[in-house]
């Protein structure tokens, strides 16, 4: 039987080096409202944030932007409806002919003080979307029940997800639950206007 022990501070850092970037260069964005000034107070009051817009609107750009702008590492996960809790969270793996914890994207975010962009989040699964909620309120914590660990955010840290009203299903609705608990920016394509004097 294989040895079980939690992963060493090595292999977290090692994880999360692969998948937290800084974003160093300022990327170019243009903002059409107050979302760059409501992001930021949602920030500082440690808040997480529900970016609401069509496909193309600039919501990744603007998340990309808001990384640099406030000097955090970011990590992106792509919803998709094979997503499990456990690919949020973490997994036990085999390495090594031993048993070793590595943690997911989320986790990873939790420990480095950084973004968890979570894009187009009514793509995962009912029950995966379910583990953001304690992060999500007062309570910042993220309970890691299959290794035996609650992680507490720290004031830097930052939970953001997509949702596309308009493409979505009715049977892929956002849960008032979820919902609810976020601060709500809506995004929107630029006047035509706006898209001609950026080409100038």
């Amino acid at each position: 039987m294989a040895k079980t022990s939690p992963a060493t501070p090595a292999t977290l850092r090692t994880q999360t080096s692969r998948t937290a970037r800084m974003i160093g260069q300022q990327p170019y964005y243009e903002a059409v409202g107050p979302e760059v000034e409501l992001f930021e107070a949602a920030f500082a009051t440690q808040l997480p944030a529900l970016l609401k817009g069509p496909t193309g609107c600039g919501k990744t750009r603007f998340m990309e932007y808001m990384a640099w702008r406030l000097k955090r590492p970011l990590i992106t996960v792509s919803c998709h409806d094979d997503l499990t809790a456990a690919d949020l969270v973490g997994r036990y793996l085999i390495t090594n002919n031993e048993t070793a914890w590595i943690d997911g994207p989320l986790a990873q975010a939790v420990r480095c003080g950084g973004i968890c962009y979570l894009d187009e989040i009514v793509e995962a699964r009912k029950d995966t979307t379910v583990v953001i909620h304690p992060l999500a309120d007062d309570r910042r914590i993220l309970p890691m029940e299959k290794h035996g660990e609650v992680l507490h955010a720290p004031p830097e840290f930052m939970l953001a997800m997509s949702y596309n009203p308009g493409y979505q299903s009715v049977l892929k609705e956002l849960k008032q639950s979820t919902r609810q608990r976020f601060v709500a920016i809506e995004f929107t394509y630029p006047e035509a206007a706006d898209r001609k004097s950026t080409r100038l």
